[in-house]
C-alpha cells in the first residue's frame, strides 16, 4: 500500500519530519517526508497493516510543540528506485496562510545539556534542538529551512553534522554548538564565555546591561539595587511604569508570589510571558521597581542565555531595550546608542517582539500584549472568508492581520503609529509578513478614525490595487473579536475603553451594542460630557473629571465654537473618579490613573454604597456617570474611606452595566454578552460583571486569545469582513 499524507497546522519548526521519519522507520516503511511550502507531506509505501498503523499514529500522537489542524490522507504513487524512509529537500508547495511557527522557549532536555558540565553544549547561550529555539524571528522565507534562516551564515561543524543526522537534533535548523555557531561578545572585547563572566560581573556590580534577547535587545539590572534600576530608567526614558523581573525558575517566583495553577501554566507556557502576579508580601526588591503596583511582571527565560544569566545572578529587571514608544533595537548599533554595555551576538534579528504579557482575569488567562511566543500563530474564524483580506487595526497598540479561508494570522503590536518610526516598522512588517504567508487581499479593512494613520495606509493601498476598502467602527470592531473567539454570529456587546471615533463623530468608549451578523445598533452608552482638551484630556483626569461633573468653566462657548467633543469614554470616568479620590492627576502611562483607583479598591475593607444610574433618553439606556461621581464626592466630603469608595466605583459600574445588558439580552432575546475594551484589564470590575451577568443566566465572554484592547481590533475586523463578505459596501 502507497498513501500520500498532508499535515496542516503548525507542522513546521517543530520536530515535525523527524518525528514523521521516526514513525516510518519503527514500522518498517519506504518513503519521504518533506516540507512543502508551509506544510508538510509524507509518502508512505509498505504492508497494509504498517501503513494503517502509520496513519493511526500520526492521527494519535505529535511532537512537543507541533499542532496538528487536520491530516489529507489519498492514495500514492510509488517512485521507482525509492528504498528507505527519508527526510527530503523542501519546495515551495502551495496552499493559503501557512501556519508560521513562533519562537519557542529551551526545552528542559537542551537545559540540562546547558548546565551539565563535560557535555560539549555546557555552557552555550544560543543552544537549541528540533523542539526548541527561535522560529519567526529569524524566518526569511518558506519552508521552514537552514538557507531560509538567519542561522545559514553558520556552517555546522562536523559533530553537529552527525546530530543532524539522528537523535532529537535530527533535521534541527537551529542546530549549533560553541565550535561552529554564534559567539558571545561583551563591549569590552571579550567573547565566548569570558563575555558573559565580564557580562555577570557587571549586573553583580550594579551596572545596567543591553543583551541580546531572543526578539531584540532587553536593558537588564539587578532588581535589589535602586541605583541601577533608576540608571535602567533614566536609560529607557520610563519614569513611572512598572517593570518587570525575570526569574530562574518557578520556585524563585513562589517564594515572593502567590501562584494560581493558572497562573503557573502561563508562566511555564511556550510564550514564557510575563505574567503578572500578586506578591506575598512587601517584595525584597527596590522600591523604585513597581512603583506602586499591586502586581509584580514575572517571567522565565525563554533562552539558553537568560537561563545563563539567572542561574549566576539571580533575578534580574529584564525590559525591552528601547526609548518609551520607539520600536525595540534589534541591532548591536541600536543598541550601543542607549549608553549601556551591550551583551550581543552575530546572529540576526530579522523582526522585533517584544515579551507577551498575561494576567489571569475572571479565572482564566487573558493576554494584555501578544507577541513573542504567540506571534505569529493563527486565530481561526468559524465563519470562512471568501477572499484573503488585509486588516489595518487601528492607532495605538497597532495590530493588524491577514485573513484567509478559517484563518487570522495577526502581528505583533507595534505601540502608537503616529510616532514615525513605529509607522515604518509597521509597514516594513506588514510587506514582510504578507511575504511570508504568500497572501494577496482583495480588499482592505481599517478603523473608522478619519485620521487614523493605519486606516489612510490600508485605504492608500486599496487604491493602488483598485481594490474595494471598507472601515469598521472601533467599539463594533472590539466586540467582533470576541465573537470572532467564541464562533458567535449574535451577541449583546459592552465596549468599555479610552478612547474610540464614534459613529455620531464624538468620542465613545461606553457603549452597550447588540450585534448581529455583520451590523450592529447602538442601544445604550454612558452619558456624554463635553470634554475639552483633545488627547490631553487623556493625560489629564482633572479635565475629565470637571467634564463629567458638567463643572467646566466656558463649556457652553466651547461647545458653540466646536472646541472639544462629546464624550461617552468608561476610561475617562475611571480617571474622574481617580482624581476625584485624590489618588492622582496625570496618566504618566496610559491607565495609570485607573490602575491606582484599582489599587485602592483591591485595600478596601468594605464596599461605600454607590450606584450607577440607569436611565433612558431617546430609547437608549444611559448610564449616568455624573451622578455617580457627585456621590462619591459628597461621602468623600463627609468622611467615607477613599478605598471603600474606591471599591464602591466599580461596584457601582458592574452593577450598573449589567442591569443594562440583562435588559437588552431580555429584550433581544440573548444569552451571549460580549465584554470587550482596554477597560477589561481591570479584574476587580471584570470579575464582579462576569459574576452578576451569570448570576442572570448570562453568558459572559472575554477576549482570551487577544487582547480586550486596541490590540484585538484587528481580528474584529477580520470577522466583520467574514461577516459581510457579500453584502459590505465599500
Amino acid at each position: 500500500m502507497t498513501r500520500l499524507f498532508t499535515f496542516y497546522g503548525l507542522v513546521q519548526g517543530v520536530g515535525f519530519r523527524p518525528f514523521v521519519a521516526a514513525q516510518a522507520e519503527e514500522l518498517g516503511l519506504s518513503g519521504y517526508v518533506k516540507n512543502t511550502g508551509g506544510i508538510v507531506t509524507a509518502l508512505a509505501h509498505g504492508a497494509d497493516s504498517a501503513v494503517i498503523a502509520f496513519s493511526q499514529r500520526l492521527r494519535a500522537r505529535a511532537p512537543l510543540g507541533a499542532v496538528i489542524e487536520r491530516i489529507e490522507e489519498a492514495p500514492g504513487d510509488w517512485p521507482r528506485g525509492l528504498c528507505g524512509f527519508s527526510i527530503v529537500d523542501s519546495d515551495n508547495g502551495g496552499g493559503a496562510l501557512p501556519t508560521l511557527t513562533p519562537d519557542l522557549p529551551t526545552c528542559e532536555a537542551c537545559l540540562t545539556e546547558l548546565q551539565t558540565p563535560g557535555n560539549r553544549r555546557f555552557g552555550y547561550p544560543l543552544i537549541s534542538c528540533a523542539s526548541c529555539g527561535p522560529r519567526y524571528s529569524i524566518l526569511e522565507a518558506l519552508p521552514y529551512d537552514r538557507p531560509h534562516l538567519t542561522m545559514k551564515a553558520f556552517k555546522l561543524c562536523p559533530q553537529c553534522e552527525q546530530d543532524y543526522q539522528a537523535g532529537r537534533r535530527r533535521h534541527a535548523q537551529t542546530l549549533s554548538c560553541p565550535g561552529c555557531g554564534p559567539q558571545l561578545r561583551y563591549c569590552g572585547g571579550e567573547t565566548g564565555a569570558d563575555a558573559l563572566t565580564a557580562a555577570e560581573k557587571d549586573l553583580q556590580a550594579g551596572g545596567v546591561i543591553a543583551v541580546k534577547g531572543v526578539g531584540g535587545y532587553q536593558l537588564c539590572c539587578s532588581p535589589y539595587n535602586r541605583e541601577a534600576v533608576a540608571a535602567l530608567r533614566a536609560l529607557k526614558h520610563r519614569e513611572e511604569k512598572p517593570l518587570a523581573v525575570l526569574f530562574p525558575n518557578l520556585e524563585s517566583i513562589r517564594r515572593l508570589c502567590h501562584v494560581s495553577e493558572k497562573e503557573e501554566a502561563l508562566l511555564a507556557s511556550p510564550a514564557r510571558p510575563i505574567v503578572l502576579l500578586t506578591p506575598k508580601a512587601a517584595l525584597p526588591f527596590a522600591e523604585n521597581l513597581s512603583a506602586e503596583s499591586r502586581f509584580l511582571g514575572a517571567f522565565l527565560p525563554c533562552s539558553g542565555l537568560h537561563a545563563l544569566l539567572c542561574g549566576q545572578c539571580g533575578p534580574l529587571v529584564c525590559t525591552s531595550a528601547n526609548l518609551t514608544d520607539e520600536p525595540l533595537c534589534t541591532t548591536e548599533d541600536e543598541a550601543e546608542k542607549l549608553g549601556a554595555p551591550v551583551l550581543s551576538h552575530p546572529r540576526p534579528i530579522l523582526r522585533p517582539l517584544d515579551d507577551s504579557v498575561a494576567q489571569v482575569n475572571a479565572g482564566d488567562p487573558q493576554y494584555i500584549r501578544r507577541a513573542r511566543g504567540l506571534v505569529p500563530l493563527p486565530i481561526g474564524l468559524r465563519t470562512p472568508l471568501k477572499a484573503p483580506v488585509f486588516c489595518a487595526g487601528g492607532d495605538l497598540k497597532s495590530v493588524f492581520c491577514f485573513a484567509a479561508g478559517k484563518k487570522t494570522v495577526l502581528s505583533q503590536p507595534f505601540g502608537d503609529v503616529q510616532n514615525a518610526a513605529s509607522l515604518d516598522w509597521y509597514e516594513r512588517e506588514a510587506g514582510a509578513l504578507q511575504k511570508l504567508l504568500g497572501c494577496r487581499p482583495a480588499a482592505f479593512y481599517a478603523d473608522a478614525h478619519p485620521g487614523y494613520f493605519t486606516a489612510r495606509r490600508a485605504k492608500e493601498l486599496a487604491g493602488r490595487g483598485g481594490l474595494p476598502f471598507y472601515t469598521v467602527q472601533h467599539h463594533h470592531a472590539h466586540i467582533l473579536s470576541v465573537m470572532a473567539e467564541n464562533g458567535l454570529t449574535e451577541a449583546v456587546g459592552c465596549a468599555f475603553d479610552g478612547t474610540g471615533f464614534g459613529a455620531d463623530g464624538g468620542i465613545w468608549g461606553g457603549e452597550l451594542l447588540v450585534c448581529r451578523g455583520g451590523a450592529f445598533q447602538r442601544r445604550g452608552h454612558l452619558r456624554p460630557c463635553w470634554l475639552l482638551g483633545g488627547d490631553s484630556a487623556a493625560k489629564d483626569a482633572e479635565k475629565s473629571a470637571l467634564a463629567f461633573l458638567d463643572e467646566q468653566p466656558f463649556s457652553a462657548a466651547a461647545q458653540k465654537a466646536g472646541l472639544g467633543a462629546f464624550c461617552t469614554s468608561m476610561g475617562r470616568l475611571f480617571d474622574a473618579a481617580c482624581f476625584i479620590l485624590g489618588l492622582g492627576r496625570y496618566n504618566q502611562y496610559e491607565g495609570l490613573c485607573a490602575a491606582r483607583l484599582e489599587q485602592a479598591a483591591a485595600k478596601a475593607a468594605y464596599a461605600a454604597p454607590l450606584i450607577l444610574p440607569l436611565t433612558q433618553e431617546d430609547g437608549l439606556l444611559v448610564l449616568e456617570g455624573g451622578a455617580l461621581l457627585h456621590a462619591m464626592r459628597r461621602a468623600r466630603q463627609k468622611g467615607t474611606d477613599v478605598p471603600a469608595l474606591a471599591l464602591g466605583f466599580h461596584l457601582a459600574v458592574a452593577e450598573g452595566a449589567c442591569a443594562a445588558l440583562t435588559a437588552l439580552c431580555k429584550e433581544e432575546g440573548l444569552t451571549d454578552v460580549c465584554l470587550s475594551g482596554g477597560v477589561f484589564v481591570n479584574r476587580i470590575l471584570t470579575a464582579a460583571m462576569v459574576e452578576k451577568l451569570c448570576e442572570k443566566g448570562l453568558q459572559p465572554h472575554l477576549n482570551r486569545q487577544t487582547p480586550p484592547g486596541d490590540g484585538g481590533l484587528a481580528l474584529g475586523q477580520a470577522y466583520y469582513a467574514a461577516l459581510t463578505e457579500n453584502t459590505a459596501q465599500p
